[in-house]
Order: structure tokens, then sequence, then C-alpha cells
């Protein structure tokens, strides 16, 4: 495999309205169902760790609107860096997303990971969540193959697609992967 160079200046194809109506009925399915934390958790984590630099900016910016500070959004990103800022729920959703993001196989998410999420969550809302999970893995993969500029968001501040390290005294970019 070669490496890909991006030309700023080349415009994709994007996906046609007939073909995005799919995806946002599943996007108004899951805004319903699940709670704008658990939302948040997710969307954040499965952004990172597919390297969507246009969600995590969205996600960035929405979160700042419903009050997260930065210290909250990068423990959403890195979470296991960060599980003593985070609720023993927090931590199930956040690792649940991670499994279902990175599937490989039957065993990617383990019965007891499942188990531990029904138990913060219940059998019903972890449906909801797995659902939360394909969804933003959807628009990310839309997002990316389509080179989607994070800079053409509306709202966005500048920290929102280059974040900072939350220490205001440490002035090194975070990698969220």
């Amino acid at each position: 495999m070669g490496t890909h160079k991006k030309d700023p200046g080349r415009q994709r194809t994007q996906v046609s309205a007939g073909a995005m109506a799919p995806m946002l009925a599943l996007e108004a399915y899951t805004r319903a169902r699940v709670s704008r934390e658990d939302s948040h958790l997710i969307r954040l984590r499965v952004s990172a760790v597919n390297g969507c630099r246009y969600c995590a900016a969205m996600h960035r910016r929405d979160a700042r609107r419903d009050g997260w500070d930065d210290a909250r959004i990068a423990a959403a990103e890195d979470w296991s860096a960060h599980a003593g800022q985070l609720s023993e729920g927090e931590q199930a959703v956040l690792g649940f997303a991670d499994a279902v993001t990175r599937i490989d196989g039957e065993e990617s998410v383990p019965d007891a990971l499942w188990d531990e999420v029904v138990r913060h969550r219940g059998g019903s809302g972890t449906g909801q969540l797995l659902m939360e999970v394909v969804t933003i893995n959807a628009w990310n993969r839309i997002a990316v193959a389509t080179r989607k500029d994070p800079a053409s968001l509306r709202g966005v501040d500048p920290r929102d697609i280059e974040p900072r390290n939350s220490d205001p005294e440490d002035t090194t970019r975070t990698d969220p992967r």
C-alpha cells in the first residue's frame, strides 16, 4: 500500500441525499433514545479511535455547548488514561464503544463487558448504546472517506479542531488515540 498525500484543493464527491436518508433515520433514532451524556461519551471516543477530525471537532463543539470542559472531553477521548475521572458506568460505556468500534470477530465484545453495560444501562439501554456506536462509526467512515474539513463546521472553536492538553501550563498537543 502506498502512502496517501492529501490534496487540500481536491474535492471529493459527497454522498447523495437519498443515500443519506437511512443515516439521518439512525441519527434520529439514537438521539431519541440515548442520553446526551452517553452520546457525548460515545461520539467523542469513537471519533478519536477512528481518527475522524471532522466528527471529533463537531462533537467537542457540541459537548462544550452542553457544559463540558476540556478535561471532560479529554477524559472521554482517552478514557483509559483518565479512568479516575469517570464513573464505573461511564467506563463501561466507553469500553463498550471501544470494543464495538475495534471489532474483530465474535469475541470482540466479551460477555463480561456486555453484562457490565447491562448492569449500568439496562438491557434495552445497551441495545440503544450499540446503535449509537454503530451510528457514529458510520458517520466517521463517511466523513473520513469524503475528507470532510473540520474547519467548515459552523461554531467550532480552533481548540475543537486541534485540542490542547487540559492543563493550561502544558502547551503540548494531545493525541486522543
